[in-house]
């Protein structure tokens, strides 16, 4: 207060003195959010079918892990080519019956084909 008084002969002005700082209470409750267009949104229920296979448009190699190719780390690598999992695209081919032939001759043959 000493300090307003001060201020207030010298300036000429009176200063209305500062209120009190309340300290709001805090809320402990969870705060819930709706996601908007689908983003964080869970995935419907795709009815059992089964994820297209994905193949390296660098050589043609197809995943055949039992991992499904969307829950790859970011940091997932084509085990032949060492190209990174942006470079993977979804596999048209109708050739891929249970675990694909990945042997070097057919996976030029699918690279060739272009068939993604």
């Amino acid at each position: 207060m000493a300090m307003l008084a001060q201020r207030q002969a010298f300036s000429g002005v009176r200063v209305a003195p500062k209120a009190p700082v309340v300290a709001a209470r805090i809320s402990r409750s969870t705060v819930k959010t709706q996601a908007l267009f689908g983003f964080g949104a869970k995935p419907a229920a795709s009815g059992g079918a089964a994820p297209a296979p994905m193949i390296c448009i660098d050589c043609g190699y197809i995943y055949d892990g039992s991992q499904e190719f969307k829950s790859l780390p970011g940091s997932y690598k084509c085990p032949v080519c060492s190209s990174p999992k942006s470079r993977f695209k979804a596999y048209k081919g109708t050739d891929v019956k249970g675990k694909p032939n990945n042997s070097p001759a057919v996976m030029k043959k699918r690279k060739d084909a272009k068939q993604w």
